[in-house]
């Protein structure tokens, strides 16, 4: 029989699956079985049988590593084996985007069944590591779904649980000298590690693999959101309006890093009123004087290609209510301070243009036809009759007017 502790189905093989948490288990001895759903990447995966995983160190030098010896099932093609998998596993990875929450949710149901049904009745521990919140009680709800005798239910329950993790590797697309290379190689950053919940393990975490396990991962989660990928998007909105490309040219403009740091601060002011997380922890977790340190680093940043389309890819989510400048912009106003630099960051997200995103399309059409109000009530989910959200909405529409090269006789404010 196969040793289950030793091996891992790793869901989603995309720049975080693929390109980093696999990595973490392929380096402490696990035996790799990824599910996708591109039935073309699984054919490309399986048919070369390796790929590069090319990383960025802080000093603009690059490693590589080599990922060969795993299996690989495509979830829209191949679903009956994916079940299997995740049956007879104690580990799985999850990195997908929020539309797949629903879909992988049923596979797991459907895996519990059949584990029951096999009589597994061991641990199936899922390390989630996604960049939306609240993913862990969404995936255990949509598993429930499924579900339907008090055994089943009570397994989902007792025997598996749901991990979250904070993402430490961002991932650029790769230069056509990598392409060349390895037609499936992963441009990543080069975290050797994984920060994951400690308390919400069913069974044992998996032995050997560089985990670093902290309490209380749920509120970190929304640290990780509301600060890091916010300032991270903020910076590419930031560099979009300023006719730029890559991450590095964001990273070099001190204006751009001014504001996206004052607009840090005011995260850091909610999370600490609202989720019990102290200034000095969130400065271990992330000390500023790394940043200080790496401010204008002009080599490393030119070296930086990642580009403000991906970073700013599915703004329609990023733009959302609970997400990355809404979210914490909301959270700022509730605790009596006003949100200025993220309303600012916010109404940058209107700004952006680039109509090979469907979602971007759909937002630059209704706010073509519908006007900024409309549209921020729409995109960022605000209502008038909420007094919290009427100011954060009117704050963003005066953010936008401000930014943009308008007529002033034109504007309808």
């Amino acid at each position: 029989m196969v040793d289950n502790k030793k091996k891992v189905v790793q869901i989603g093989a995309g720049k975080i699956g693929r390109g980093y948490v696999a990595e973490l288990f392929y380096v402490a001895g696990y035996k790799l079985i990824f599910l996708d759903y591109s039935k073309e990447l699984v054919d490309s995966m399986r048919k070369q049988g390796w790929y590069t995983i090319s990383k960025r160190h802080p000093d603009a030098t690059f490693s590589k590593a080599i990922i060969k010896g795993y299996e690989i099932y495509c979830t829209q093609t191949e679903y009956d084996k994916c079940v299997e998998a995740l049956a007879d596993t104690n580990y799985a990875s999850i990195n997908v985007y929020p539309l797949a929450v629903k879909s992988i949710g049923h596979m797991i149901g459907d895996a519990i069944k059949l584990r029951i049904k096999r009589g597994n009745q061991s641990t199936l521990d899922c390390i989630i590591g996604v960049n939306f919140l609240h993913s862990s009680k969404m995936f255990r709800a949509c598993a429930k779904e499924v579900l339907s005798t008090p055994e089943e239910i009570k397994y989902l329950e007792e025997k598996v649980g749901f991990i979250e993790g904070l993402v430490g590797r961002n991932g650029a697309p790769p230069t056509p000298e990598m392409l060349a290379e390895d037609p499936l190689i992963c441009n990543s950053s080069d975290s050797d590690s994984m920060t994951i919940d400690r308390d919400s393990f069913k069974g044992r975490p998996p032995e050997g693999v560089n985990f670093v396990l902290r309490e209380n991962v749920p509120a970190w989660m929304v640290y990780k959101i509301w600060v890091g990928n916010m300032g991270h998007c903020m910076r590419a909105l930031f560099g979009y309006k300023a006719g730029y490309t890559y991450m590095g040219q964001c990273d070099d403009d001190p204006y751009i890093v001014k504001n996206c740091q004052l607009a840090t601060r005011e995260a850091k002011f909610a999370i600490h009123e609202g989720y019990g997380l102290s200034y000095a922890m969130m400065e271990e977790f992330y000390p500023v004087e790394k940043e200080r340190k790496d401010y204008l680093n002009h080599e490393v940043n030119a070296a930086n290609k990642d580009t403000i389309a991906r970073v700013c890819a599915d703004m329609k989510r990023k733009l959302g209510k609970e997400d990355r400048l809404i979210g914490p912009a909301l959270a700022v106003l509730r605790q009596g301070r006003e949100p200025y630099f993220l309303s600012r960051g916010a109404a940058m997200g209107f700004f952006f243009a680039n109509m090979d995103d469907p979602t971007v399309a759909e937002i630059q059409g209704y706010l073509k036809e519908n006007g900024i109000e409309k549209a921020v009530e729409k995109y960022c989910g605000l209502s008038a009759c909420v007094e919290e959200e009427n100011r954060l909405k009117q704050l963003i529409v005066a953010q936008y007017y401000e930014i943009g090269d308008f007529v002033p006789f034109d504007i309808v404010y």
